[in-house]
């Protein structure tokens, strides 16, 4: 793990929406007003059972996503986040975000969020083209979207995101960059832009499979993410990961966690956690989570026992946390050299050498001839101890990454 890194991040799952959009593989559905009471109640016990076991860490970030949290009444966010600082040591300048769609974002919604502590927003826009919103199944428009933004401004909101996609069936470059001048001219500080991934049996899958819509090459995607880098670095975004821009002072600390291989725990069905070189995650079917919850009730001395022995770090060297509802895998030697390369080539920031160095592990002598040539080709540079992509070439970046785990 980053031994520099002491932050510390909970990110909580609500895997309801309004309806499902037609490329979404994740955990998430629609959910009447007892369903979501019933998960929220059982999501806060999970809180309350497991704050023993974090007791030494301080949080520097909460992250709500989905799903779509703003599908939830807000009061419900609210109870989560009074859960979590309850049983939580929080950091009293903790990025708290929360994940929210247009088409069910109120003002109301906005006033609650922020009271409760909420300071980030992250909309999924996705386009500001009425037929690609159509053909990805959103239920907002452009106008929802817009007002969205405009309205979590008033309510006093200035750190927020936008999702945008690329590759959306009929999508052209103009199309794209539309989107994203629209966006800052609203005032974006930060925008992601993920290319979309056909994931097999969903409606999207099916309709580019039976050529009823056709999508673009990936030499054509490429194309397109390489204008809106060019076009948002003119803008004074900084790509500061792969998928993310960001104004300076904007970036998502959240997410940089878990890029930085920091510690995190996940809450609710189907989340993930990394601590103590520990990869664990709750069960993605919410019968078998609430069974889970339940499991944990029943077994309170056995749950003080393992935090007892996870606070000594008894977990380091030691086999998976004792709870059959958890899958879970301690990360070995080389998975945690793998990733921390993996990693951090997808940043700006690129692969730390001196962190490498820390867990005895060399990698300008391991991977001399490698690195070598890529310097040589010029496609990556070694710059204040970092290992990083030069800024043409992070369209290389799975194939680099291959050369050099």
């Amino acid at each position: 793990m980053n031994t520099t890194n002491k932050s510390f991040g909970i990110y909580i799952h609500i895997p309801f929406c309004v309806s499902k959009c037609t490329y979404c593989s994740f955990v998430s559905g629609h959910a009447s007003d007892k369903q979501v009471q019933e998960y929220v109640t059982n999501l806060c016990s999970e809180i309350n059972l497991s704050a023993g076991m974090y007791k030494d860490k301080i949080v520097t970030s909460i992250y709500i996503g989905g799903g779509t949290p703003s599908f939830v009444d807000a009061l419900h966010i609210e109870k989560i986040l009074n859960t979590i600082k309850q049983n939580y040591n929080t950091a009293q300048n903790a990025e708290i975000s929360i994940e929210c769609n247009p088409c069910s974002f109120t003002k109301e919604k906005a006033i609650t969020y922020k009271n409760s502590g909420v300071n980030r927003i992250s909309f999924g826009v996705q386009s500001l083209c009425e037929n690609q919103l159509k053909i990805l199944g959103r239920k907002h428009s452009k106008d929802m979207a817009i007002w969205a933004i405009k309205t979590a401004q008033d309510v006093g909101f200035k750190n927020i995101s936008a999702d945008l996609m690329i590759g959306i069936p009929n999508q052209q470059t103009q199309d794209l960059i539309s989107s994203a001048t629209q966006l800052i001219n609203l005032g974006i500080k930060h925008i992601s832009a993920y290319m979309l991934i056909l994931e097999e049996g969903t409606p999207l899958y099916e309709s580019v499979k039976s050529k009823k819509l056709s999508i673009a090459d990936d030499d054509t995607c490429v194309d397109m993410y390489n204008c809106l880098v060019k076009f948002l670095k003119d803008k004074g975004f900084n790509r500061y990961e792969i998928s993310n821009f960001a104004k300076p002072k904007y970036e998502c600390k959240h997410n940089i966690n878990y890029w930085d291989m920091g510690e995190y725990v996940g809450f609710g069905v189907a989340s993930h956690s990394y601590v103590n070189n520990i990869r664990f995650s709750n069960p993605e079917k919410i019968s078998d989570y609430y069974e889970m919850i339940n499991f944990i009730k029943n077994n309170k001395n056995d749950n003080k026992n393992i935090e007892k022995k996870l606070n000594n770090n008894y977990y380091k060297n030691n086999l998976i946390l004792p709870n059959p509802y958890k899958q879970s895998e301690l990360l070995g030697f080389n998975e945690i050299i793998e990733e921390l390369i993996m990693l951090g080539l997808r940043q700006q920031k690129g692969v730390n050498i001196i962190e490498l160095n820390k867990l005895n592990y060399d990698i300008l002598a391991e991977k001399k001839e490698q690195i070598n040539t890529l310097i040589k080709n010029k496609i990556i540079k070694i710059e204040n101890n970092y290992i990083k992509l030069t800024p043409q070439n992070f369209g290389l970046c799975s194939a680099v990454i291959l050369q050099l785990i």
